[in-house]
């Protein structure tokens, strides 16, 4: 099989590059430098000696969860309903025990200023049924900004600090378990740490009603 090459060629990229990829939903520009891109495929083919695919590593070596754990919302969604807060455990970013943040192992080529970190979910972020590339709907990323409001904006970070992405499913290595990207730059790193292999703060039903009623 043919490994597609995405190398950042010259310097890393700056957060304004960052800003305008994310805001403008270009994350197909997004690559690894040269060492990065070759540490990467090394890692996933020292994997496929081990038979171990990279979705069980993640799983298993870096969240500690079980693939029974891996669940999606019990009814179906639909256009006019994607949530209720009647069925909570179809809720994203809701039940502590479903989210855990930890470092990207492989971020991308960005200034060291820039933290990469990835919110990982037990439960399906669903896609946008009217994304033809997978995306995610308007209502899911305002919970998700909701979130991400709480668990860092809320604890110091400034928004101009703080940017958030979920690769579309034709983008994403990890297919298995729901993740999102969020990217810091200039941020404490005492806050990082008391975040790494946390929940942060997630949602309550009030921040859902809230954000069904927009």
């Amino acid at each position: 099989m043919t490994i597609e090459r995405k190398v950042k060629e010259g310097g890393p990229f700056t957060w304004t590059q960052i800003q305008q990829f994310v805001k403008s939903n270009q994350l197909e520009s997004f690559a690894r430098s040269e060492e990065q891109f070759h540490n990467y495929q090394q890692f996933k083919t020292d994997l496929l000696a081990y038979g171990i695919t990279l979705n069980d590593y993640v799983l298993n070596e870096e969240l500690e969860w079980k693939q029974d754990d891996i669940r999606c919302q019990t009814s179906p969604a639909t256009p006019s309903q994607e949530y209720s807060i009647s069925q909570p455990q179809d809720l994203i970013l809701y039940n502590d025990d479903d989210v855990k943040i930890i470092p990207n192992k492989f971020p991308y080529y960005f200034e060291d200023s820039v933290v990469h970190l990835c919110v990982w979910s037990k439960l399906t972020i669903p896609n946008d049924a009217d994304s033809p590339v997978g995306d995610i709907s308007p209502l899911t990323r305002r919970i998700i900004e909701r979130y991400l409001e709480k668990t860092f904006i809320e604890k110091g970070v400034s928004e101009d600090n703080i940017l958030w992405f979920k690769n579309w499913s034709s983008l994403q290595s990890v297919r298995s378990v729901s993740h999102i990207h969020v990217l810091l730059h200039d941020v404490d790193n005492g806050l990082i740490q008391k975040l790494l292999g946390t929940s942060g703060n997630t949602l309550t039903l009030e921040d859902y009603k809230e954000s069904l009623d927009e």
